[in-house]
């Protein structure tokens, strides 16, 4: 696990974009493709409009959501409506767009319809970017909630979940660990001082096993998969 820490967001950005840009490259030049997991929020935007202006084979890269509100995308807590604004645009907009929300109404009722689409267009992701909420999550894996066993199960063959329950006000879709546990590199990007705070509670020597409480733990401790920490002061 290597860990990456910047004066601000916009550094912070330049750098990751940089890293993942040239692993991509590395990555179409080695196997023809690229499958790529991004995640939403205000955090990636500076990221995503970075990455948008990179050279990369596009046209060989497939990018879809680590995790999904069931939203329409012209809503503004869509994740989907948020990397169609910031990252498939300038030399990206060529790139394939999966999005995890489809025409179900509810995620419960379109999880066949996603899990399906997942294993038709991709059969492992090569890197993914995932962010950390302040009480600990990654993903929508979220502490108590009642799909967390679900999400967190290496073993299972599902490559995403539903998930329906408090605390989250929007239901949601989420990749599970099923998938990411297989993935070639994995990115925890999250920026302030907030969040740092966060991270220091979750790498608590007496606290790591506590998978649970802190579900971004799975990451950091659970993981044979190489982690980069992207973070910012």
């Amino acid at each position: 696990m290597s860990d990456n820490r910047f004066k601000n967001s916009d550094i912070l950005a330049k750098h990751l974009a940089d890293d993942l840009s040239e692993r991509m490259t590395e990555a179409i030049e080695a196997r023809g493709r690229v499958c790529l997991a991004v995640s939403g929020g205000s955090t990636p935007i500076r990221f995503f409009e970075e990455l948008s202006m990179r050279d990369i084979q596009w046209q060989k890269v497939l990018i879809t959501l680590v995790d999904e509100r069931w939203v329409d995308e012209e809503n503004a807590a869509s994740n989907a409506g948020l990397v169609r604004e910031h990252l498939l645009k300038n030399k990206a907009a060529s790139a394939y767009f999966l999005p995890l929300k489809n025409h179900a109404k509810d995620p419960v009722a379109g999880f066949m319809e996603c899990e399906n689409k997942l294993h038709e267009l991709m059969v492992r992701l090569d890197f993914a970017v995932l962010g950390m909420g302040n009480d600990g999550h990654t993903a929508s894996w979220f502490p108590d909630s009642d799909a967390l066993s679900k999400c967190l199960n290496e073993g299972s063959a599902a490559w995403c979940c539903p998930v329906i329950d408090e605390p989250i006000e929007l239901p949601r879709m989420t990749l599970t660990w099923g998938l990411l546990s297989n993935c070639r590199h994995l990115y925890l990007h999250f920026e302030g001082n907030d969040k740092n705070m966060v991270y220091a509670k979750a790498t608590e020597q007496s606290e790591r096993q506590n998978i649970a409480l802190m579900p971004v733990r799975t990451l950091l401790y659970q993981s044979q998969v190489p982690l980069s920490i992207y973070r910012s002061e």
